[in-house]
């Protein structure tokens, strides 16, 4: 199957500012990602590789080069043009898991369906009971999140992520705080998405056990990309 280049960013660079010291993160950084692929990069700590996630999605801008995907140049987006790109295309999975209390599991995956849309509540709720049924939490669905384990809150999660169906995924240390087992299905889940449904999936990590899942392991040390591996030849686009 051919691949199709989802997101590209050309002479991309970031810095962050405190005080008087001005801390280079991201250096001129050309990068494509491809759909269908579960995409990883990793590196060790400050190199770089959360700021590349967030500015690869959207939810930062660089201080200089572009950032385009598909058809979008982000990086001439207004703020507000930004918010419904992410709300449209992008789903998130972070660490924290980022679960409302208050809400059971159902709830939570519901969410992002009737914010900012007019879906209708009863078709909401059967896309929320389909994406949990999909990550294997058909029996946790009234739960609320202090009643699941680690690994049930980021499959939660992931599920919110789903949900939308969105054409980019992006995960920031989905398996950090699980375990062998939990970490493991959080795994599997996210190369599903890629491979089943044609996402483009790029996750962030520094758990060793994801880099012989991925299709492409991308290295960045001090804010620059020193190794790009692929699990297979490169397909054209």
């Amino acid at each position: 199957m051919n691949r199709t280049a989802t997101i590209l960013t050309e002479h991309v660079s970031h810095s962050f500012t405190t005080g008087k010291i001005v801390q280079p993160v991201i250096k001129n950084i050309n990068l494509t990602i491809f759909n269908g692929e579960m995409t990883l990069i990793i590196g060790p700590s400050g190199s770089g590789k959360s700021t590349l996630l967030a500015i690869l999605s959207g939810l930062l801008r660089p201080e200089s080069g572009e950032v385009q995907v598909n058809d979008t140049q982000l990086t001439a987006l207004s703020r507000h043009e930004l918010e419904r790109f992410r709300l449209m295309n992008c789903g998130f999975v972070f660490q924290g898991f980022n679960l409302f209390a208050a809400m059971n599991a159902l709830n939570n995956v519901v969410l992002p369906l009737v914010y900012g849309s007019k879906i209708p509540k009863k078709e909401a709720i059967r896309r929320a009971s389909e994406a949990l049924d999909t990550v294997g939490l058909s029996h946790r669905k009234t739960m609320h999140p202090s009643e699941l384990s680690g690994g049930e809150k980021q499959r939660v999660a992931i599920a919110r992520a789903l949900v939308k169906d969105p054409p980019l995924l992006f995960a920031d240390e989905p398996t950090s705080a699980l375990d062998k087992h939990n970490g493991q299905t959080v795994i599997d889940l996210l190369h599903h998405i890629a491979h089943e449904k044609d996402s483009t999936v790029v996750a962030v990590s520094h758990d060793n056990r994801l880099i012989d899942h991925a299709d492409r392991v991308i290295t960045i040390e001090d804010g620059c990309i020193t190794d790009d591996i692929r699990s297979f030849p490169e397909r054209s686009c």
